[in-house]
């Protein structure tokens, strides 16, 4: 991977939104740096990840959440070795509501069409939604599974109090490219400007040395 132009070009381009309430995932890399690499089936290398993950649902108010709406992402090793999950969460912002995106709202024309459907059957919360940055990475990425699904939170939880804990989401990875990086943009919707993240996912085939 040493010397992967597509990863350092990529990695040049990927910023965080200033737009909306900030987004975090867990795990990121060195230096919380948005990138995810590990060699396939090797689990030294990708242990420091499960370790993230690990100590974020540890934490003493997050031992409340109900993992079994993360599905496969709520337990170790948390699809590591061919699935990797990412947990994505809001940033804590004391006194931030927010209301669901509706149909009359100024950002309704930008949201994808599998959620204006959710949208019409009454579904109001705040919805999750991850894909390839580039047509390229579109290609690679593979398959997207979301925890729960569909991805959503209840806009009632906001806002937040010292004690609270932003609620979990989760996102699974699998059947994508080995050994190619691949950028990969989630976003959440509601009746505000779209909030974002962006992060690598880099997977070095194991016939492979790195």
């Amino acid at each position: 991977m040493h010397g992967d132009y597509q990863v350092i070009d990529k990695t040049s381009l990927l910023t965080y939104s200033d737009h909306g309430i900030g987004l975090s995932a867990t795990p990121t890399g060195l230096s919380n740096t948005p990138l995810i690499w590990y060699k396939e089936n090797d689990e030294k290398s990708y242990q420091k990840y499960v370790k993230a993950i690990d100590e974020l649902l540890s934490d003493d108010i997050r031992k409340r959440v109900n993992r079994t709406e993360l599905g496969p992402c709520g337990h170790p090793p948390y699809g590591y070795g061919g699935k990797p999950c990412i947990i994505i969460r809001v940033n804590k912002h004391i006194g931030w509501s927010v209301n669901p995106i509706h149909i009359n709202s100024t950002y309704y024309k930008d949201v994808p069409t599998h959620i204006k459907k959710l949208l019409e059957n009454k579904q109001k919360k705040l919805f999750l939604t991850c894909d390839g940055f580039h047509s390229y990475d579109k290609e690679h990425i593979g398959k997207i599974e979301y925890f729960p699904d569909p991805p959503g939170i209840d806009a009632s939880v906001f806002p937040l109090d010292l004690q609270g804990s932003s609620p979990l989401l989760a996102v699974q990875i699998s059947d994508f490219t080995l050994g190619m990086s691949i950028a990969v943009e989630c976003k959440m919707w509601y009746d505000g400007p779209t909030s974002s993240l962006h992060f690598l996912l880099y997977v070095t085939p194991k016939n492979v040395s790195v």
